[in-house]
């Protein structure tokens, strides 16, 4: 009787701590905060690394980086604050910040989101109109869903370019590319 009764606790044990791992599955394959956060720090960082930036001294000439805020290409919904949050992160990312004084660059946002901000004073929209950027950092986001019965796999890129305004050429291009995946039903 009480190998009968430990063979039924260990059994509830195993069937409670196989149960425990199925509910800890996610349930969604939804861009999130930390997949935002991901992708700013890992584009902050090749761009950091690039030749582009490499390459640059002190007494090279001055380049003024323009952001514009990340198109939004996925599957799924991306506020505008969000977008325009990667940029923000791989801007002041700790790679690039030694290069805004060892390398000569600037990273700003364009002069027309600063005019259109409400936030924005005088000084800011003047500074904005006065500053000439020379490049344009823009990014896109893009996803490719995969779903098989209940679970589903989402692919997600995120490609990042510098563009020269002069030439229109891009000087720097580089992506961060992840996928999620959920198992179950999500309503679970």
């Amino acid at each position: 009787m009480h190998t009968a009764w430990m063979l039924g606790v260990t059994a509830a044990l195993a069937a409670g701590a196989w149960l425990a791992g199925c509910a800890g599955a996610p349930k969604s394959s939804r861009l999130g905060v930390s997949d935002i956060e991901h992708t700013a720090v890992e584009l902050g960082a090749k761009l950091g690394e690039s030749d582009l930036l490499r390459s640059r001294t002190p007494e090279s000439p001055r380049i003024t980086v323009a952001i514009t805020k990340v198109e939004n290409l996925s599957t799924d919904i991306i506020p505008e604050s969000d977008r325009w949050y990667i940029m923000a992160r791989v801007r002041d990312s700790q790679g690039l910040e030694p290069l805004r004084r060892l390398r000569n660059v600037v990273f700003v946002i364009p002069a027309e989101h600063l005019r259109g901000s409400v936030s924005a004073n005088e000084f800011d929209r003047e500074y904005a109109s006065g500053r000439k950027p020379t490049h344009e950092l823009e990014a896109t986001f893009r996803s490719a869903t995969r779903a098989a019965g209940r679970d589903r796999t989402d692919f997600y890129q995120c490609e990042m370019r510098i563009t020269s305004l002069d030439t229109r050429e891009v000087a720097w291009t580089d992506m961060v590319e992840f996928k999620k995946a959920a198992f179950g039903k999500a309503y679970d």
